[in-house]
């Protein structure tokens, strides 16, 4: 009997890993307090910086975080996407209006980034926009908020975000403070 000699071929996958943008769900109330700046500005270009960073020109329309600086309403001004990588960039339609939160770069230019809280207008909860007109979120910078990731989580200073319910949260509450204490009010959810 001859015997045939087999051949195997192995084939050899690569695949690559691309470094992607992480985030940690952050209420808006404390990306507001984190943030340098947070206006509300309409997008009216786009330009590109680099291969694959871009900044958008907005005319602000409201300055959030304080009202009597930089940048003020009516101004127009350069919105940079994050610099610390393209998977973090953020983008705009032109001609939306958006409530944008970021930080300035060391040499001050505006930054927004895909972690940062940058929502169309006509995506805000009704609550969302009031805390933002009546300054509730600013004036509450004071309290901790923190994400319970698990059905329970120990009970801390602050406000704890449950998981199971963190929308409800997001949209519709604010960590308040009274004294020396914080809680969510309204405590609709």
């Amino acid at each position: 009997m001859n015997k045939v000699p087999v051949i195997l071929f192995f084939s050899v996958c690569v695949f690559f890993v691309s470094e992607a943008c992480k985030c940690a769900v952050r209420h808006p109330q404390r990306i507001f307090c984190q943030s340098d700046y947070v206006i509300q500005g309409r997008i009216l270009r786009e330009q590109s910086v680099d291969s694959w960073r871009k900044r958008y020109e907005v005319k602000v329309q409201e300055n959030f975080k304080n009202r009597y600086a930089d940048p003020v309403r009516g101004s127009k001004v350069w919105i940079y996407t994050a610099s610390s990588s393209p998977a973090c960039g953020v983008m705009f339609d032109i001609g939306n209006k958006y409530v944008i939160a970021g930080s300035r770069d060391m040499k001050g230019k505006l930054e927004a980034s895909s972690c940062s809280w940058n929502v169309k207008v006509s995506d805000l909860s009704n609550f969302q926009r009031q805390a933002l007109r009546n300054m509730s979120y600013k004036r509450n910078c004071a309290c901790k908020i923190r994400g319970c990731p698990h059905a329970r989580c120990e009970k801390s200073d602050g406000c704890l975000v449950p998981y199971t319910n963190s929308n409800c949260y997001h949209r519709n509450a604010l960590c308040k403070q009274s004294g020396n204490t914080c809680s969510w009010t309204p405590n609709i959810c």
